[in-house]
This record gives structure tokens, sequence and C-alpha cells, in this order.
């Protein structure tokens, strides 16, 4: 075989061994409110790393769960801690007022990202990745705690359930389709302008034609597309490097 059918199937190899699925594990993590169920995805080697929560939706993650653990596998590919939470109680999974319920778990998302941030492995930066109620959540969250570094929101709005006027904003990445009808891109665009006014750096992708929900489905373009942007954010923002 030639050298140069050699090394490139020794590329091809290595590349694909990098990427290669990484398995979730299920724990518990402390917040004040209560015990956390999360899914940890843990980024290969030992070095410092950031970390990164996911915030689920209405329906939380079980809908389209594999394809969240595939989500999550490829952040902690790029060096990134990745986490399923599960920020329901036992209370909330029989039902819930989101605007109630809203402040306690923003503040669980911030127990959790201290938490975090506080391990030995840990390069003392966490972000925040949040889907649709989950979104919502992660722009509230943030307000709040200037210590997260980093938000990528999807199809989420400004954080209008909080019981605070917001100050700050960290960097943001918005996702929004524009065939969106259970939240408009509208909302998308307002957190946008908002977190702009304050100072922050924002970054919104807009994709015509696209409906409520792609994020989840990275097999499709547009949501391929999206998770390709957030790990290049995340890894930006956060300083990640991905394993050797």
């Amino acid at each position: 075989m030639k050298r140069a059918a050699l090394l490139g199937l020794m590329l091809l190899w290595s590349t694909a061994a990098a990427a290669a699925e990484i398995a979730g594990k299920d724990m518990r993590l402390p917040a004040t409110e209560r015990q956390v169920r999360v899914t940890y995805f843990h980024a290969p080697g030992e070095a410092k790393r950031p970390a990164a929560l996911l915030l689920h939706g209405a329906g939380g993650f079980d809908r389209r769960l594999k394809d969240y653990f595939a989500y999550a596998s490829t952040l902690a590919n790029a060096g990134i801690d990745a986490y399923l939470v599960y920020y329901y109680s036992a209370d909330d999974e029989a039902g819930y007022d989101f605007a109630a319920r809203y402040p306690a778990w923003a503040r669980l998302v911030d127990d959790l990202a201290d938490h975090l941030r506080a391990q030995p492995q840990s390069n003392g930066k966490v972000g925040l990745v949040g889907f649709s109620n989950g979104g919502i959540l992660a722009s509230g969250a943030v307000a709040l705690d200037p210590n997260i570094s980093a938000a990528v929101i999807y199809y989420g709005t400004p954080p209008w359930p909080l019981q605070e006027p917001v100050r700050r904003y960290p960097p943001l990445l918005i996702l929004h389709g524009d065939a969106d009808a259970v939240i408009s891109v509208s909302a998308g665009r307002e957190l946008a302008r908002s977190a702009q006014a304050l100072g922050a750096s924002v970054d919104l992708v807009i994709y015509p034609g696209e409906a409520h929900g792609f994020g989840s489905n990275i097999a499709g373009r547009n949501g391929a597309d999206a998770l390709k942007r957030t790990t290049a954010f995340l890894q930006r923002q956060l300083g990640a490097n991905p394993p050797p």
C-alpha cells in the first residue's frame, strides 16, 4: 500500500476513534432544593475541562432520548463534560405551573453550575444549552448567575417569569426556526436585542422554514448545523480543547 494511502487510512481511523460514542452515566448532583438526577457524559482524558448543562423542554428528554445522548456525546468528544439535567421534581412530573416553578428551577440550575465549577476536573467554566422551555430557563439562570460563562438558546425567549429585572447576560448563541409555531422567532429576536442592549455578545442564527424542536434532530441538516455551531461556540467561550 502506498504511504499516502496508508496515512489517509490512519487519519480516518484516528478521527473515528476520537469521535467514538461516549456512554452516559446516571448520577445525582446536589442542589439546595434537592438532589438532581443527571446523565453525565465524561469528556475523554483527565485534563481540566469545562462543563455544559443541557436543559430539556416541556416534554423532557425521553421523547428523543437517543438523539439527546448523541448530542451530549458530541459535546464530550469536543472536550466538554456534558450533563443532561432532569430538573423536574416528582411533583413537577405530576403537573406544574411554569411561571411559578421557574425561579426555583433557575436557582437549581445555578446550584448545579456552582457545584461543577468547584470540582477538581473543572477549568472553572460552565455553559448552558437549553431547548424550548429549557431555553427560557437557561436565559433566566444565566441572568441570575454571573459565573456562568455562556449559553446556547434553542427556540427560547427572554426570561419573562423572573421576579427581578435582568441586568446582564453572558455570550449567547440563539438558534431559532422562522416557521416555529410554538415559540415565535420574534421571541428569539427579542432575546437577542435585549441581551445586546445589556452589552452581551450575541450570535443569532435563524433557520428559514424550520419548525420547533429541530435541535434534537442532529441527523437533519439544520439540527446538525446547529450542533456544529453550538460545539464551536462552547469550545471558544468555555476554553475547551478536544482530546488528542
